[in-house]
């Protein structure tokens, strides 16, 4: 992510590849905010399972936490801190604890080791989303 966005010239910083989705600034402002979400929910499956999560609503979130004017080589650096944090937690607190799951309103029950798996391919998508940009 950190040579991503060191690569990146600022021009393309508020381009659309796609009316649906994020520009190159929303999509790191969303890592950001992303990232404490998906902690708190590996959390929740450890310390309430069968629990349910709540539902966000991305696009809301992106105009309520104004993804618009954030400035992209900060929040990277933000995201790298929180997701130290994540992994952490996942080295730490997760062991023997995988198996423990929470019930997702839109995709039913998921396990920690299922998030943990769900944040995996949610980075792999909006890298290969962020190198667009760059193409």
């Amino acid at each position: 992510m950190r040579w991503i966005v060191r690569h990146a010239p600022e021009e393309i910083y508020d381009t659309k590849t796609d009316p649906e989705r994020f520009t190159f600034r929303e999509v790191l402002a969303h890592m950001v905010d992303w990232e404490p979400i998906t902690l708190s929910r590996m959390r929740q499956a450890k310390e309430q399972p069968g629990s349910t999560l709540v539902a966000y609503d991305e696009v809301q979130r992106a105009i309520d936490f104004n993804y618009t004017a954030t400035n992209p080589l900060e929040e990277v650096e933000k995201w790298a801190a929180l997701r130290t944090a994540t992994v952490k937690y996942l080295e730490e607190e997760a062991p023997g604890s995988w198996d423990l799951s929470v019930l997702h309103p839109e995709r039913g029950k998921v396990t920690l080791y299922d998030l943990a798996n769900m944040e995996a391919c949610h980075d792999i998508y909006h890298i290969e989303q962020l190198l667009e940009f760059l193409s």
